[in-house]
């Protein structure tokens, strides 16, 4: 498979077919969390994966089963003006 360098602001960018992604377990609309770790062999560039899990996966492993958005009273005031309630 073939793909081009590109220019991206200051940095080179090497687009990664859809493909591939899917090779790798990659969902090609939800790159949050995903990482690779950089090396080279002679004239090779190496890729490793070294993002395993999602986002919520990872956050559900560290919750304790409590609720993130409890609903809280919140103290609306008095009504001013002709506001009604």
């Amino acid at each position: 498979m073939h793909t081009n360098l590109s220019k991206w602001g200051n940095s080179a960018a090497i687009r990664i077919p859809k493909v591939i992604l899917e090779k790798l377990n990659i969902d090609s609309n939800n790159f949050e969390n995903i990482s690779f770790n950089m090396d080279v062999e002679g004239n090779k560039l190496i890729l490793k994966k070294t993002q395993e899990k999602s986002k919520f996966e990872m956050l559900a492993e560290k919750s304790k089963g409590e609720k993130l958005n409890q609903k809280i009273d919140i103290g609306w005031c008095n009504p001013v003006g002709k506001e009604e309630w």
